[in-house]
């Protein structure tokens, strides 16, 4: 495995020692960050390479379009292997995509890999139809960088594709959901967007201060579905600030954990939760306007029916 000694840039490290963890003590990456933040210490502890000795990185079992458009789009990642076949149920198919597999190589059927070329397509076009130009004919794809904070603990991460300038850095997203302008910012916040650029803007302050402040964090959200349709989005700098101050958080949660040895999961006690002001909210929308009009009705005194002609005759 590679190994990191000291903070830098380090563009040819394959994903797999990245994701190893090869800096000279467990270092703190955005993902385990919103660990520490969304669950806790103990979901964060598991999901360290270098504090679980019994942690194991799942690997992708599906063999999908989006991982290949990845490839494709930044030029690294595992070598692709296309089969000829139209699904995996020959067995010829299974052994070409087994083998391939165990050659460290991502299979794909042939109809797929034609779908992953035609996400690439679609979003070189839109990338530059946005006036980004060719931004891939200049820079580094899953540019790893490491760094030490002033407190010297070290910091990790993964960056799809950096600029030679180090004044652009785009994160590519592939999703089954929407990925429409107005899904964006939901999606943004749900999936940690913000704490991603605040942490790949930490690293690079830090190897590289000249560029601060001069640069553009862009997230190009594709949907891994027909037409491949797709948004590119530039974080404001009102996100940027919110993302700033979750890592900070999240670094005194981890900084605290790594030096006690303690990982706490959650509250050992009896919880309260506030019920949600959306639900609350909701319930008495309810309770107004459609139960009150059931029971009414059925509170009301009943009506007698005029008599017949056979009452008033006694007969």
């Amino acid at each position: 495995m590679a190994l990191i000694t000291t903070p830098g840039f380090y563009p040819h490290m394959s994903a797999d020692d990245y994701h190893a963890d090869p800096c000279p003590e467990p270092s703190l990456t955005q993902s385990i960050a919103k660990f520490l933040l969304e669950r806790s210490p103990l979901h964060a502890w598991h999901a360290h390479p270098r504090l679980n000795p019994a942690f194991a990185r799942e690997e992708p079992t599906k063999f999908d379009v989006a991982n290949v458009a990845h490839k494709l789009l930044l030029g690294r990642g595992k070598d692709v292997a296309v089969i000829d076949a139209a699904d995996w149920r020959t067995k010829a198919a299974r052994e070409e995509r087994d083998s391939a597999i165990a050659s460290g190589r991502l299979p794909i059927l042939a109809e797929q890999y034609e779908r992953a070329e035609m996400m690439v397509y679609c979003a070189r076009d839109q990338i530059s139809a946005a006036g980004l130009g060719d931004v891939f004919s200049s820079g580094d794809g899953e540019m790893v960088i490491a760094w030490q904070d002033g407190d010297g603990l070290w910091q990790r991460a993964m960056i799809d594709w950096l600029s030679h300038d180090r004044r652009l850095v785009l994160d590519y997203k592939t999703t089954l959901a929407s990925a429409a302008p107005h899904a964006i910012p939901t999606k943004m916040a749900a999936d940690g967007w913000c704490i991603q650029a605040a942490q790949h803007e930490a690293g690079l302050d830090i190897l590289d201060p000249e560029s601060a402040g001069r640069r553009r964090h862009i997230f190009v959200c594709q949907e891994a579905t027909e037409p491949y349709a797709l948004s590119i989005v530039e974080i404001p700098e009102a996100a940027l600030t919110i993302g700033r101050r979750q890592l900070a958080v999240a670094r005194d949660i981890w900084s605290a954990c790594l030096s006690s040895g303690c990982w706490p999961g959650y509250s050992r006690g009896v919880i309260r939760p506030a019920y949600p002001e959306w639900a609350e909210s909701r319930w008495i929308d309810r309770e107004i306007d459609e139960f009150a009009d059931v029971v009414a009705p059925l509170r009301a005194p009943a009506v007698r029916s005029a008599p017949m002609l056979s009452d008033l005759a006694g007969g």
